[in-house]
């Protein structure tokens, strides 16, 4: 099933792209940004419909490669999730793939922004179809989510479609 949702996702792009400046953020330091990141808000993707309270945790692996676990609960009220493994290929930039085996399928993942003490990030793909306001906690500051919605407005992107992902369960560790 990760392996049709996978497949999925690499072909079942959303329609609407954004004319959005997807450069990623300079200096991100990629050992700061590990760890539990929780979706506060993002653009609806095949491979997150109908999900809430999702949330992505980034490991170190040896070679450089970092694992990547999502976690989200679907319609059913049941959690699910998915693994990749992200390859940084410069600063800020990841290829991420579902299928490590077929890491030609993978796609990017932008950091755009992250604060000074590294616990919110704004992420995107190369074309802004997908975009992600992320945080450490599962509720942001209503001011630090307001600087991400002024950095994405900044960069080109059309909130209107904006998810605002429900975050209220305690989360399985």
């Amino acid at each position: 099933m990760m392996i049709l949702d996978a497949l999925r996702y690499y072909f079942c792009r959303p329609k609407s792209e954004q004319k959005a400046d997807t450069r990623p953020a300079p200096d991100i330091d990629l050992s700061r940004y590990l760890g539990r990141w929780y979706e506060l808000a993002r653009f609806d993707t095949p491979f997150e419909k109908d999900m809430e309270e999702v949330y992505t945790e980034y490991r170190a692996k040896s070679g450089g490669e970092i694992s990547v676990t999502n976690v989200g609960m679907g319609n059913d009220e049941r959690y699910r999730e998915a693994h990749a493994i992200a390859y940084p290929t410069s600063n800020g930039r990841l290829r991420v793939s579902f299928i490590p085996l077929l890491r030609f399928l993978s796609t990017p993942y932008n950091i755009l922004r992250v604060d000074e003490d590294y616990r919110y990030a704004l992420v995107s793909n190369d074309s802004g179809s997908c975009l992600w306001f992320l945080g450490r906690h599962p509720v942001a500051a209503p001011e630090a989510f307001e600087e991400l919605r002024r950095e994405a407005i900044r960069r080109g992107f059309d909130l209107r479609e904006l998810h605002y992902t429900r975050q209220h369960r305690p989360f399985p560790d």
